[in-house]
């Protein structure tokens, strides 16, 4: 048997019609983590995944023969790159997809005008909460969080996810800088004196 291969790549708009079912098939995991019974989620409207992908924040992971088997989709947020899904078919789980989605759209707030990638996920579900941290995001408190992101959580909530187990998370831009260059000047760099 010939090992998967994953490519990640800028949405195509050929690939719209598939992301439902990757978000599908990913919510079944979802699901079975929350303990209830196996279920699909609703998935994004398809003018959501549209407008991630006309405004160039539609990221897909292809397989072999090009195929989309997962994806991310973002939109701009004032100085946020908010990241409205991320979804890996089931099949394709655990093979490292979701990070290297995540790593696409860092690169892209790094030479974008971004503060920081920010998104809303479940507090306890290993591959929601936990996961995002081990990979440098930080848990903002709502009441601590700019008004237009407090008002999307304040939103999901609304819409049916439990409140105590939602929760925003921020990652800043400068901490996805090269860490080989500084992130400001020294003094002594700049030829200020002390």
């Amino acid at each position: 048997m010939i090992p998967e291969t994953y490519a990640i790549r800028p949405g195509r708009e050929s690939d719209l019609g598939a992301l439902a079912d990757v978000e599908r098939s990913a919510s079944v995991t979802y699901f079975e983590a929350l303990g209830g019974p196996r279920q699909t989620a609703d998935v994004l409207p398809a003018a959501v995944v549209e407008a991630s992908h006309a405004a160039g924040l539609l990221w897909v992971a292809a397989d072999r023969r090009d195929v989309p088997v997962g994806f991310l989709a973002a939109e701009a947020i004032n100085d946020f790159l908010f990241v409205k899904e991320v979804s890996v078919a089931r099949e394709h789980q655990r093979a490292g997809l979701g990070r290297r989605l995540i790593q696409a759209a860092e690169d892209h707030a790094r030479a974008a005008p971004y503060g920081a990638i920010a998104l809303t996920t479940d507090r306890f579900i290993p591959f929601n909460g936990p996961f995002y941290e081990r990979i440098g995001f930080r848990e903002v408190r709502a009441e601590q969080a700019p008004l237009s992101l407090r008002t999307l959580l304040a939103q999901e909530i609304a819409s049916g996810f439990e409140g105590k187990r939602r929760i925003l998370m921020l990652k800043p831009v400068a901490a996805l800088q090269d860490s080989t260059m500084p992130l400001y000047a020294s003094r002594r760099q700049t030829g200020d004196r002390a």
